[in-house]
C-alpha cells in the first residue's frame, strides 16, 4: 500500500489508471480497489478527488492563480466538475470559499 500512495501522492494532478496501480502492487484491478477500500475507508475514486479537493483548497488560500487555474493544477480534467465536487466535499464553491477565508 505504501508504493500506492506513494504513487498517488505523486502523480494525483495526472490521470490515474487504476490497472497502473494495481500491477504496481501484483494486483488485480478487483483486488487493488478491495484491498484500498478495505484499507483507506474510501475507494479510489473518492480518495483521489478528496486529495484534489485538498489542494485546491490550499491554492484558493493562496490567492495567486485563477480558479479555472486552480482547477487544472489540483488534478482535475474540466471545470464543471471541479466546481460540482468542490462544493459536494466543501459545501460552498470554490468562489466563495476564496472570499470566505481571505
Amino acid at each position: 500500500m505504501r508504493m500506492a500512495m506513494h504513487y498517488i501522492g505523486e502523480n494525483y494532478r495526472d490521470q490515474i489508471r487504476l490497472e497502473e496501480l494495481a500491477s504496481l502492487t501484483g494486483m488485480t484491478p478487483n483486488s487493488f480497489c478491495r484491498y484500498f477500500k478495505s484499507q483507506i475507508g474510501k475507494t479510489l475514486f473518492q480518495f483521489l478527488i478528496e486529495m484534489r479537493v485538498k489542494t485546491a483548497c490550499n491554492l484558493l488560500l493562496e490567492n495567486k492563480q485563477t480558479i479555472k487555474q486552480i482547477c487544472f493544477e489540483s488534478g482535475f480534467q474540466n471545470f464543471s466538475s471541479f466546481h460540482k465536487y468542490f462544493k459536494n466535499i466543501t459545501g460552498t464553491t470554490p468562489l466563495n470559499y476564496q472570499k470566505s477565508k481571505t
